[in-house]
Parts: structure tokens; C-alpha cells; sequence
């Protein structure tokens, strides 16, 4: 029984990654987040290129209602459509392609609209995790070439693609997903006639309609 314990107690500490040390960069540019916590290997962890934040999120969200978003937005280009409790909005690529997480609230819903760019997945996400509401940006990590986000409540880094804490205090919490699709913006007007849309005014100067990528 005492060598299962020690076993048991040795699965433990791997499974936390407490035996494995954080690269020294990350630890002087992260120095709040808790790096003895996590259950990935840091060495899956590499960086995009930008640093934290490098890719703005949008945290104070505005919208338009379709006859301003014609103006700009095509039939056929692809939007994140979120209905919930009689609040439908539309989330257009060409703006999260430049800022990948839309920190928004939606009817009485705190919630977390995301996409990555590089493996194009569109996940939306309730921000709460117990008591706590979170607020999500962008570290400027992949992890298996998806974005790693960050929680600006704990600096724990999350895993878009599980929306699960992989980095820190949160490791191990998953956020709840949210049914969202990817859908043209002329299928969500006709599914949506009372809809509104993301606007442009992000408080950001990026070049929308234009893929960086």
C-alpha cells in the first residue's frame, strides 16, 4: 500500500508539472502567473511571434445594425453568429482575423468570442468560471499551432481550441462553449432580421478587409 502511495503521489506531481521549470523568458515577462501549475509540456509551447496583448482584443465591443454594415461588410463573407435569449449578434472575420478575442456580454452572458486564424476555429465561450468573471486577450503563444489565450483576472493561459487552462492558478478549469457557427453575413440577415453586428469602431486602426495572413 505505501509504494502505491508513493506512485500515486508521483503521478501527482508530474501531472501538475511541478517538476518541470518554465523557460526564464517566460517567467520575467509573466511574472504573476504561476508557472508550477500546468498540465501541458512547456516544450509544446512555442511563441507566434507577437507578445502579450500584440494582437489587441476587443474589450468594450459596439454594433451596427445591417443597413450601416452593408456598407462594408459583403453577402458571402463569413461571420461568428451567437444567438442567446433573443440577442443575436454577428462577429465578422475580417475583424477577428486582427484581433482574435471579443470580450463581450450578451443579454445578461459575459462571454468570450475567439478565432484563430491559423487553424480557423470560431469557439465562444461563457468568461465565468465559479464566482469569477474573466476577460480574455492574447498571449502571443500556439500550442499545436492554435492560439493560447490569457485571462487577465489570474494570467493563466488557456488553450482556445479546449478552452481549457493549461498555464497557472486556473489549470485544469474548462470554460462552458458556447453554439456558435460559422455562416455567411447574408444567412445570418435572413435568420436573423432583428441581428446586429460587430462594428468596426473597435477603438483599434487595423486595415479590416485585408488578411494579414
Amino acid at each position: 500500500m505505501r509504494f502505491i502511495a508513493i506512485i500515486a503521489s508521483l503521478l501527482a506531481v508530474v501531472s501538475t508539472g511541478a517538476v518541470a521549470e518554465a523557460p526564464a523568458a517566460w517567467v520575467n515577462a509573466w511574472p504573476n502567473t504561476d508557472f508550477s501549475r500546468h498540465s501541458v509540456s512547456f516544450d509544446s509551447i512555442r511563441s507566434g511571434g507577437p507578445p502579450r496583448d500584440g494582437i489587441p482584443s476587443v474589450d468594450d465591443p459596439t454594433f451596427v445594425e445591417f443597413d450601416a454594415a452593408d456598407r462594408w461588410l459583403g453577402e458571402t463573407e463569413p461571420v461568428i453568429a451567437l444567438a442567446y435569449r433573443g440577442v443575436a449578434r454577428a462577429y465578422p472575420l475580417q475583424i477577428l482575423i486582427w484581433h482574435e478575442i471579443v470580450n463581450d456580454k450578451v443579454a445578461d452572458l459575459p462571454v468570450a468570442v475567439t478565432f484563430c486564424p491559423l487553424c480557423r476555429s470560431a469557439l465562444t465561450f461563457d468568461r465565468r468560471v465559479g464566482e469569477r468573471v474573466l476577460e480574455f486577450g492574447t498571449t502571443g503563444k500556439l500550442r499545436k499551432s492554435d492560439m493560447v489565450m490569457y485571462d487577465r483576472q489570474t494570467l493563466s493561459w488557456w488553450q482556445q481550441f479546449t478552452g481549457e487552462a493549461i498555464v497557472g492558478e486556473l489549470t485544469g478549469q474548462v470554460l462552458r462553449e458556447l453554439p456558435t457557427s460559422i455562416i455567411s453575413y447574408s444567412a445570418f440577415k435572413r435568420g436573423f432580421p432583428d441581428g446586429e453586428v460587430l462594428s468596426r469602431d473597435t477603438g483599434h486602426d487595423r486595415p479590416y478587409g485585408d488578411n494579414p495572413y
